[in-house]
């Protein structure tokens, strides 16, 4: 059973945003939450460090950002660890057994003009569990009650594991959800050819908008008490979801959905989404650990 959310600590300004929002998650939901930095003597700042420091200056960062977070008196749920060894590998391995795995988007090691670091794209594409990047001024706190969680639909396995993800979420935080499918003309679904040779953008929305509500229905009939929209909008499925993401709580995308390489675990829209979004952005595998409400 998944009862961990995992956060990853590593000095960035973003991991003190990163805490805050795992804090948040796993107090709604009940789990235990663990703090993890990762060090190795290859990633210091100097090579010539002496034999141990590189673990008292993890510690240290643990113990400063929890302190930033939760004060002095750290709840009985929470435990931090300092880790040797690879980052990712690290935290891919802690992914198997977590509910969620939470990081900042973009960390040390990363170059300034990439807006999605290379752990946390790697962690994105790879990770057992639902992973939420976070930006350095994602601040949950000063979101209206009623910011809803945004999901973007292509009817692939990746963005049903993302529409369940979301709705658990909803019930847990008594928010609304909204589920996106966009669609573009040069794009259009090989079965709309019946619509006639050049549909008008109304048919082709009206029947994308009709796939979305069957392709649903069921998932969303097991949540009755949330409140759900469907919509169907000709757009890029990036841009629409960025902008959508301004007045959210999290936008949600399934890891790959239909377009890409088979190879490319961690889609485009993912990818870019993770990158642009101005909420926090949750990145869920087609098998993911669910059930996190349990």
């Amino acid at each position: 059973m998944s009862t961990s959310v995992i956060v990853a600590i590593d000095g960035a300004s973003a991991s003190i945003s990163a805490l805050r929002h795992a804090k948040r998650f796993a107090e709604a939901r009940k789990l235990r939450l663990r703090a993890v930095s990762v060090w190795s003597t290859v990633n210091t700042s100097t090579p010539f460090l002496p034999a141990g420091l590189p673990t008292e200056d993890a510690t240290g960062l643990l113990a400063e950002v929890s302190r930033e977070v939760f004060g002095d008196d750290l709840p009985d749920w929470y435990e931090q660890k300092a880790v040797k060894g690879s980052t990712v590998r690290a935290l891919l391995r802690a992914s198997r057994t977590a509910a969620l795995l939470v990081l900042g988007s973009r960390g040390l090691g990363g170059f300034t003009g990439l807006l999605l670091g290379s752990v946390s794209a790697q962690c994105a594409a790879h990770a057992n569990c639902p992973v939420m990047i976070i930006h350095e001024q994602n601040d949950a706190a000063s979101l209206p009650a009623d910011a809803p969680i945004v999901v973007g639909d292509d009817g692939s396995a990746g963005s049903n594991a993302a529409l369940e993800w979301a709705l658990q979420a909803a019930e847990t935080f008594v928010a609304p959800v909204q589920i996106v499918r966009s669609w573009t003309i040069d794009r259009l679904p090989l079965r709309y050819e019946e619509l006639g040779f050049n549909p008008s953008s109304e048919d082709v929305n009206t029947r994308v908008l009709h796939d979305l509500v069957t392709d649903t229905q069921n998932r969303i009939e097991r949540h009755p008490t949330v409140r759900v929209t469907r919509e169907a909008v000709m757009a890029h499925p990036v841009a629409e979801l960025i902008s959508r993401s301004q007045h959210a709580r999290l936008l949600v995308v399934g890891s790959r959905g239909r377009g890409g390489f088979a190879r490319l675990r961690l889609g485009s829209v993912g990818a870019e989404s993770a990158s642009y979004s101005h909420c926090p952005v949750v990145v869920v595998p087609p098998r993911a650990n669910q059930n996190p409400n349990r």
